[in-house]
């Protein structure tokens, strides 16, 4: 059994890259498809590989 910091850390990140995901499909399908990638560059992948940076020792 462990401490449930998993269950504290993952909720908030899957909610997060979630929200993220859909409004990056949204804008890809307004704009362009290489906006939408631009965009979920910039608003999902750098805050995800700052948080495993984090978890890093």
């Amino acid at each position: 059994m462990g401490s449930g910091a998993s269950v504290i850390i993952a909720m908030p990140l899957f909610l997060y890259l979630s929200l993220m995901a859909l409004l990056c499909l949204k804008v890809g399908t307004k704009t362009s498809w290489k906006v939408g990638w631009l965009m979920a560059a910039g608003s999902v992948f750098m805050p995800l590989a700052l948080f495993v940076a984090f978890l890093i020792p």
